[in-house]
């Protein structure tokens, strides 16, 4: 090979190595670019979940401090008035007791639906309490009887990890109840070193994953979401005829050092 050839040859790879490490900066660039916008969007959305959360616990609690107490005021005035004329309660006894049953029944109702918007039971009493108390609500308000096995969480979750969690259980004992056609389920809540552990399981029908609609998924895309944003994951695991596990682990918040 002469001199020329090889110098060309020389000047060649060399352009190619050059080339090549473009080619792999410039890939790298991408990535950490993709990492950015993932990491910006997860920031974001992470954002606008918090904002809705306090956005509904802001209702909650208008419901349950105005509306819930303006209904047992008027539950008030009808006792005073029943009392203050008896001669209407003995010509309309059945019209006004079904107008105080009405009022009743919009009472519970009215808390039902701030214990939905947000469980004030998770702020007070911890994850724990706050899933029993939901597995009470159903059992009492469907026919799914929910059984509860949990172990004390502490502070083992931050807040918004224990309110995902909650989120979470119940988007599944709302399949539980809409979908499985099971006539009970069960919560499993764990704790370890490192994560909490939420499971809810049921006896139902069950289904197909892989032919499952897009749409009828749309409750397991909002807690896949909500586990994601916590730093955790969730599986949901489903065959007809064998029932439905959904299981979320999130890190637990580490322990304070000594």
């Amino acid at each position: 090979m002469s001199n020329d050839a090889g110098a060309l040859v020389y000047i060649f790879a060399i352009a190619a190595v050059g080339a090549l490490v473009l080619v792999l900066a410039l890939a790298g660039v991408s990535v950490i670019s993709q990492r950015k916008i993932v990491n910006m969007h997860r920031a974001h959305a992470q954002k606008l979940l918090q904002a809705q959360e306090d956005e509904r616990a802001w209702v909650a609690r208008e419901v349950h401090d105005d509306a819930v107490q303006r209904v047992a005021f008027i539950t008030q005035q009808y006792d005073a008035i029943r009392v203050a004329i008896p001669e209407l309660a003995a010509s309309h006894g059945g019209e006004l007791d079904a107008v105080a049953q009405d009022v009743k029944d919009l009472g519970v109702f009215l808390r039902s639906v701030a214990h939905r918007l947000h469980p004030s039971a998770l702020d007070h009493g911890g994850l724990e309490v706050a899933v029993r108390s939901l597995a009470g609500e159903i059992t009492r308000n469907s026919s799914v009887a929910v059984e509860v096995a949990a172990s004390p969480i502490g502070n083992a979750l931050a807040p918004a990890s224990a309110l995902a969690l909650y989120r979470i259980a119940q988007e599944a004992l709302r399949n539980v109840v809409n979908h499985s056609g099971a006539a009970r389920a069960k919560i499993e809540l764990s704790r370890s070193p490192t994560a909490v552990t939420l499971v809810v399981s049921d006896e139902g029908k069950g289904f197909e994953s892989r032919t499952r609609r897009a749409s009828d998924g749309i409750g397991l895309v909002g807690m896949q979401e909500r586990a994601t944003l916590a730093g955790g994951t969730v599986s949901v695991t489903s065959r007809p005829g064998q029932g439905t596990r959904v299981e979320a682990t999130l890190p637990a918040t580490p322990a304070p050092t000594q």
